[in-house]
């Protein structure tokens, strides 16, 4: 009995000491690829953010491009292959995310000025789009509807699949909630341990190309990368919510959702109204991620980007499938669970 239990603990201790070498091997080649393939731009603090620039000669036009919570800068990949030959990108991992600085400072105020610094460095003078998923879409909103002058110069907003904090405010200290930050805590447990790199958060389909896929993984095999989104979320938990943006808005959704469809259709509808000139736009058989990672949506999502803003106001737009999931979700839980 003793000898099996000790071939057990052998076994065990193997187990362990593997996955955590895999996961530090992973994080280490992830890093040192990242840091070939992206500029680091520097502050006036002196702090990095990981920046991908695209402005090619004949650029007309850009977009800055704001990613959702959790996720990384490659998550916009097959979006940016499908822009226009005139059209420009900019991407980024905000503060905590990547090679990017943590920043000790959080809210929106310090987001506002990192967009404003990336549009006056890389695309100061061409007309910009601002597209953001999840997180990044109501954060670019927020950008156009809260800061000074932020609209001069931009066609139009692109929230797709976006945060609507009311919802995330309202489930405070239910059990969603509860959930959402319990989940968070073990990503890190599992980003430290290696297990992420068997059992990835998301793109576990490795959708992207090869290249995008590793590097992927790494970033999600990160502890600080659920750290910094675990803060994200309790602070999207405090943000005001839109109520007017004065430039054109288009709201893309997800057909199909970790929740309700119809509920989750509704609280979308409620982000198009904050503008005057608005369009809201389902994409068929998508999800919350897929919008991003397959390539025949993130085409989609890439032609209204690139394509003309709307310039009436809201009309009627189509209902998404009522086939949800599980009939008793909400913003926050799909945050959740695509952080």
């Amino acid at each position: 009995m003793a000898y099996l239990e000790r071939q057990f603990a052998v076994g065990i201790s193997g187990l362990a000491g593997a996955s955590l070498l895999t996961g530090a091997v992973t994080r280490f080649t992830g890093k040192r690829e990242r840091a070939r393939r992206c500029i680091l731009h520097e502050r006036p603090d002196g702090s990095l953010v990981e920046v991908d620039v695209h402005i090619p000669p004949q650029a007309q036009r850009a977009v800055l491009l704001d990613n959702g919570m959790g996720a990384p800068q490659e998550y916009w990949d097959w979006v940016c292959d499908a822009l226009p030959a005139d059209m420009g990108y900019v991407r980024f991992n905000r503060p905590g995310y990547g090679l990017s600085t943590p920043d000790t400072r959080y809210g929106l105020d310090p987001h506002f000025e990192l967009l404003q610094e990336l549009r006056d460095t890389y695309i100061a003078g061409l007309p910009v789009v601002l597209a953001g998923h999840s997180l990044g879409g109501y954060l670019v909103a927020a950008y156009a509807s809260l800061h000074p002058d932020a609209v001069e110069g931009v066609t139009q907003v692109v929230m797709i699949d976006a945060t609507e904090v009311v919802s995330l405010r309202h489930a405070r200290r239910t059990d969603v909630d509860r959930w959402s930050h319990q989940r968070m805590v073990m990503e890190q447990v599992f980003a430290a341990t290696g297990l992420s790199v068997f059992r990835p958060a998301m793109n576990r389909n490795e959708q992207f190309r090869p290249d995008v896929n590793r590097s992927f993984r790494a970033f999600l095999a990160t502890p600080r990368t659920w750290a910094t989104a675990h803060r994200e979320y309790r602070d999207a938990q405090t943000y005001p919510q839109l109520t007017d943006l004065d430039c054109p808005l288009t709201v893309i959704t997800a057909e199909n959702n970790i929740g309700d469809n119809t509920l989750h259709a509704g609280i979308q509808a409620r982000l198009a109204v904050i503008s005057k000139r608005a369009r809201h736009h389902f994409v068929a058989g998508s999800d919350h991620e897929s919008l991003l990672s397959v390539r025949p949506h993130a085409e989609e999502v890439a032609e209204l980007i690139a394509g003309d803003p709307p310039s009436e106001p809201l009309g009627p737009s189509w209902r998404p499938s009522t086939k949800g999931r599980r009939a008793s979700g909400s913003t926050a839980e799909r945050e959740a669970e695509l952080a």
